[in-house]
This record gives C-alpha cells, structure tokens and sequence, in this order.
C-alpha cells in the first residue's frame, strides 16, 4: 500500500504504521486504501502509529485527521499513537483539529483504548 506503509488486521483492528518520509499522493492512496479495507474487514478501530514520522505540515495534518475522520465515519474508531513531542507542538502550532480521536501514548496503550470499556477521546 503506497509507499512503505504496513497495514496489518489485528483481530477487528487495523494497524497502520506511517513512515517518516510519505508523499503526498502516497497519503491520498493511504487514505483511498485503508476505507476500503475498513469496509472488507469489518474493522472497528484503526490505530495510526506516528512513531516514525519525524516532522508534519500543513498537508500531512490535515490528511492524517482527514485519515482518522474517513475511519470514524465508516464505523472504526480512529486511534492516533506515537505522537513524537516535536510532531505534537508542530500540529497545535498549525491549528490541526483532532477532536474526536483518541489519543495513546504507544501502540499497547492504543490497543487498550479500543478494548470495550478502554479510554474515550477527548471533547
């Protein structure tokens, strides 16, 4: 799927790790690619592991909530783990809305979060 980015079905979970270096039109196929498989799978979350991506823009915020926005409104919850400090600042300094998506610290803690009973996203 696009460049260098794993996908793998854990249970009713899909699991996407985003590499440090991801164009843009690798985003938009990312995008396209994991609905579908949310749909073929029944998925009811998608944890989004940012543990590799280093630096984001504008384009790369947006398409990571536009991302995680697609999965909830298909149905799977959307998870985002591994936010770097630096990436975190850079995405509240660019006004990169989030609400919605929980947010874990690693990706045990946002497999956690998708088990019944685990933690809500923030309001």
């Amino acid at each position: 799927m696009g460049e260098n980015v794993t996908v793998l079905a854990v249970g009713e979970v899909l699991l996407v790790v985003v590499p440090s270096a991801l164009g843009e039109a690798a985003f938009l196929v990312l995008q396209e690619q994991l609905s579908d498989q949310i749909v073929q799978k029944a998925a009811r979350g998608v944890v989004i592991d940012l543990t590799g991506l280093d630096f984001v823009d504008t384009f790369v915020g947006k398409r990571l909530s536009s991302i995680a926005a697609a999965a909830a409104l298909l149905g799977a919850r959307p998870v985002l783990v591994g936010l770097r400090p630096a990436v975190a600042q850079t995405l509240v300094q660019l006004g990169i809305e989030l609400d919605g998506i929980a947010l874990a610290r690693d990706l045990e803690a946002g497999l956690a979060a998708l088990r019944p009973g685990g933690v809500r996203s923030r309001s």
